[in-house]
């Protein structure tokens, strides 16, 4: 009897270890690898003629030649894309989360009663309409906004004409050897945060550029909404920086265009809005950059 019950104990044990076993491995690798996999960022969907991109400069060309001629490292995730760092600090690839986009395969799948029909519908629905979204505004970002984006390429089909193999390192220290024709992704240059950018110039007491660097976030948010664009993500202290002393926005995913923005109401109205935690943060942080602050504000309401 002794001898069944610990047999049985013995098999429930395995069992649970086994069950436990599912459930942390998958979890426990996602965390060591920050969720990115090759198979994360790779697609199979077909060209898109709505997603082609113009051709680029010789001057364009030249320079992504030089971006992809080198290794990048794993920096870091946002909720769009997997960012690397190019080897020479200048550049980063952000390559897009495909799960975001891709319809549920076991949901288009099982046999369901007519009551889910419409809830697998509109989950389709929702998936497209942000591949949607996100790509044109990837698209805009290249082709309409690259002054205010550091973007100097977006690749949004698949292609044959880069024949680039790009070596990345993942968060393990494993190196990837991914082909970028078949690869949706953009090439960006690297900026610096705003909010660094601002601390580490008040620390060596360079407030006039400081200054000037707060005129540059304006006159950025400006140009983009002169050019008649929205931007449904302009979180300063997370989303913009600067390349040299030029202001960019680093998230490129959320434009939409929008010709209202182009009048002086709604423009005023979008920059008191986005600018207001960036006003409440130089009041608390920098104060003495607040009276300049203030009057680069003023001036762009005019």
């Amino acid at each position: 009897m002794r001898h069944f019950v610990m047999k049985h104990f013995d098999l429930s044990s395995r069992i649970i270890i086994l069950i436990f076993a599912l459930i942390m491995v998958p979890h426990f690798c996602k965390k060591q690898t920050d969720t990115f996999t090759t198979l994360a960022i790779s697609s199979n969907r077909p060209y898109h003629e709505e997603f082609a991109t113009r051709t680029l400069t010789e001057n364009e060309t030249f320079e992504l030649q030089k971006a992809l001629s080198q290794p990048y490292t794993y920096f870091g995730r946002g909720g769009q894309a997997y960012a690397f760092f190019s080897a020479d600090g200048h550049y980063v690839v952000k390559f897009f989360k495909q799960r975001l986009f891709r319809p549920s395969w076991l949901l288009n799948h099982l046999p369901l009663t007519p009551l889910f029909h419409k809830y697998r519908e509109k989950r389709n629905w929702k998936r497209l309409d942000k591949f949607q979204r996100d790509f044109s505004s990837y698209k805009v970002a290249f082709e309409e906004l690259q002054q205010e984006t550091g973007v100097i390429y977006s690749h949004l089909n698949p292609t044959t004409h880069l024949k680039t193999k790009l070596a990345i390192t993942d968060r393990l220290g494993i190196v990837h050897n991914v082909d970028l024709d078949h690869l949706d992704f953009i090439v960006q240059k690297r900026a610096d945060r705003v909010y660094d950018r601002i601390d580490r110039l008040m620390q060596s007491g360079k407030i006039e550029e400081a200054k000037q660097s707060i005129k540059g976030v304006f006159a950025m948010i400006h140009a983009r909404s002169e050019k008649g664009f929205r931007d449904r993500d302009p979180n300063i202290q997370t989303n913009c920086g600067f390349i040299g002393n030029r202001a960019i926005k680093i998230d490129v995913g959320r434009f939409v265009k929008c010709e209202e923005m182009k009048t002086k109401e709604v423009r005023d109205a979008d920059l008191s809005r986005i600018t207001a935690p960036f006003e409440n943060w130089i009041a608390e942080t920098h104060p003495i950059l607040l009276p300049s602050y203030l009057e680069t504000k003023e001036a762009s309401l005019k």
